[in-house]
């Protein structure tokens, strides 16, 4: 018997319709990149938020620790239940500004100090004995060494910690002038300091704070050389 055989029809290539296919490779439109920014903003404010929570929450019991005051105690004088100060402490919860101020008034605290680790920088500067850097300092003169103690790069205020040299060899110099707070230590030698209108005498132990917006500089050497711790507090430009 003949074998018949039979010829299958080839399947036709499913057709995609042109509106599909330009959803499929159409661009972001701007609405939809704007959502994406919008949506990155949000979730870089909810981690800022968990870590503020954690940070104040860590500071309130680290406070009532160092107070020896049991959860409980605190609590309860701060109207809280003892759950919503346990979520609190462990950063779960952020606490209102209200329950805020609960708690710094128990803890006697200003309300600022509660977010102190949250605001804390970890940058330091450490020199190594006799490895100070000499600087020329603007306004110094001939008899003079500044050698540089340390130096943060950040931050609003900043301190430049100085170890000043006086020689015998360096001319009066009462003329120095500028922004900031100054502390001075006296480690060796001694001399007749000005400070706007007044004259001190100043020996070795002998400390001066002053505002260096007045006139301020040593007058004479009585004992030569001094030496002298120079710190300058400051707000960075």
């Amino acid at each position: 018997m003949a074998q018949t055989t039979v010829k299958k029809k080839p399947t036709a290539a499913k057709r995609v319709r042109r509106g599909a296919l330009a959803m499929m490779i159409r661009p972001k439109t701007d609405d939809a990149n704007e959502d994406d920014a919008q949506s990155s903003v949000a979730s870089a404010k909810a981690k800022e938020t968990d870590a503020l929570a954690l940070a104040v929450g860590k500071e309130i019991r680290s406070l009532r620790l160092s107070l020896n005051l049991a959860a409980n105690a605190l609590a309860e004088a701060a109207g809280l239940s003892n759950g919503m100060l346990s979520k609190i402490e462990s950063g779960q919860s952020t606490p209102s500004f209200a329950t805020l101020l609960a708690l710094s008034s128990v803890l006697k605290v200003p309300v600022a100090r509660l977010f102190a680790s949250h605001n804390t920088h970890a940058d330091y500067s450490l020199v190594r004995a006799g490895k100070g850097i000499d600087v020329q300092r603007r306004g110094s003169k001939t008899g003079f060494n500044y050698q540089l103690l340390g130096h943060l790069l950040s931050g609003e205020k900043y301190a430049e910690p100085y170890l000043v040299t006086i020689s015998d060899t360096a001319s009066p110099s009462p003329g120095f002038q500028h922004t900031g707070l100054e502390f001075m230590y006296i480690l060796e030698g001694s001399m007749i300091y000005r400070y706007a209108d007044t004259l001190v005498e100043l020996h070795p132990g002998d400390t001066m704070v002053f505002d260096a917006n007045s006139i301020h500089g040593h007058e004479r050497l009585l004992t030569s050389p001094v030496r002298h711790l120079s710190v300058v507090f400051n707000l960075r430009a």
